[in-house]
């Protein structure tokens, strides 16, 4: 007679509050095929599957054995690019790549992490006839940019996909549609980081119908908008941030691009000007989409004359646009944001530390911060104080002569 444990016995509340300490790769290893009940609550866990971190062992048991078994019941799977490099290809080809859509037939959102895009290129091939999966997100791409990849991944899964996010840690993508004929109009959310803002028309012609798109340029020599000219408006989109760190933006270009976003619900602006128009709020205001409910600013002015009167320049915002700004007058720059400010992510010089008051909390929702310029890690502690929901920090300080002793 087989003996049963006192675990075994357990009411399922204390189950399932064990459960909550492991992790799903360890609860499906450690407990699965125990007996019929604890195969009917690991069922729960099994939707969201990661087995980013377990031993080899784990991961061939579980994908050899366990996988066939609870695949179909997975809506959401993670997989690592840097698993080919233990186990071997004859592993990885026959038990992945070629059998996805069989193995996995109601997945709804894949993750993609740590791949090189040249590896990405390869592994997309094998994101087809899946009938669920319209999620896409992607973390830590590496690679040299190729400007083949975004279009891959756009029209992965047989045009399927709706939402493709890319993470801050990514690559900044090129983009070039030679093919005019491509048209990504399954996308209705997008996240990505592009190298410059001249590929900024041709994104907006590869995906007609996106409701929610949130770019980061990288450094380019100049900006310019000139290829949104030919663009035609996107009626669908609702919810638009445009994060530029490092160029100058002037007012002209945000007339360009608000001109084909007639139906914003929500604005994010976060970048560098020297331009007074763009820091001036009754020029910005007239230019708004009249269907704007929410706008989220967050804008370094340099300016050239000096001393500059930040009492007339809030005074140029209406009420309904409530903003503040911090004056760093040895370097002639301005931060105008408006409070509260309720993004994911913000860049912020260290040297604003000091004109963070105590007891400061405009930005509570900002989960990725990165601190920068030349100063002390003083300064940056007093810029973490107010932040209470950090979930990742990057911290870029030189000449730091405190870091050093």
């Amino acid at each position: 007679m087989a003996t049963i444990s006192n675990f075994e016995i357990l009411p399922e509340e204390i189950t399932l509050h064990v459960f909550q300490y492991l992790s799903c790769a360890d609860i499906i290893y450690g407990f699965y095929n125990l007996n019929t009940r604890f195969n009917s609550t690991i069922t729960y866990f099994c939707h969201s599957m990661n087995l980013i971190g377990v031993t080899y062992k784990q991961f061939d048991c579980i994908l050899s054995n366990i996988l066939p078994q609870i695949s179909s019941n997975i809506r959401s799977f993670v997989v690592n690019g840097n698993w080919a490099s233990f186990i071997s290809n004859k592993l990885h080809a026959t038990r992945f790549e070629l059998t996805l859509s069989s193995m996995f037939p109601n997945l709804y959102s894949l993750i993609l992490e740590c791949f090189i895009d040249t590896d990405l290129i390869i592994f997309l091939k094998e994101i087809r006839d899946l009938k669920y999966l319209v999620k896409l997100d992607i973390k830590r791409l590496t690679g040299r940019h190729s400007s083949e990849l975004l279009k891959n991944i756009l029209t992965a899964n047989n045009g399927r996909l709706k939402s493709v996010l890319f993470d801050q840690d990514s690559i900044f993508l090129s983009l070039k549609t030679n093919d005019k004929n491509i048209i990504c109009s399954n996308i209705e959310e997008l996240t990505l980081n592009l190298i410059d803002c001249d590929m900024l028309g041709d994104l907006l012609k590869l995906i007609p119908n996106v409701r929610r798109l949130r770019i980061s340029f990288g450094q380019s020599p100049g900006i310019s908008t000139t290829t949104l000219m030919n663009v035609s408006p996107l009626i669908q989109l609702k919810d638009f941030e445009l994060h530029s760190y490092g160029m100058f933006w002037e007012f002209s270009n945000i007339v360009d691009i608000l001109s084909k976003m007639p139906s914003l619900h929500r604005l994010t602006l976060d970048l560098y000007t020297d331009d007074e128009r763009l820091a001036n709020g009754q020029n910005l205001v007239i230019v708004l989409p009249l269907s704007l409910v929410e706008i989220q600013l967050f804008i370094l002015y340099y300016f050239s004359e000096s001393p500059i009167k930040t009492d007339s320049l809030l005074a140029t915002w209406p009420k309904h646009i409530p903003v503040s700004c911090w004056l760093n007058e040895p370097d002639q720059y301005t931060i105008i944001h408006t409070i509260p400010y309720n993004v994911h992510s913000i860049l912020i010089p260290t040297a604003i530390g000091k004109y963070m008051l105590s007891g400061w909390k405009y930005m509570q929702t900002v989960e990725y911060l990165k601190i920068c310029r030349e100063s002390s890690f003083i300064d940056a502690l007093m810029i973490l104080q107010h932040f209470h929901r950090l979930r990742q920090l990057n911290i870029s300080i030189e000449n730091d002569s405190e870091a050093r002793m």
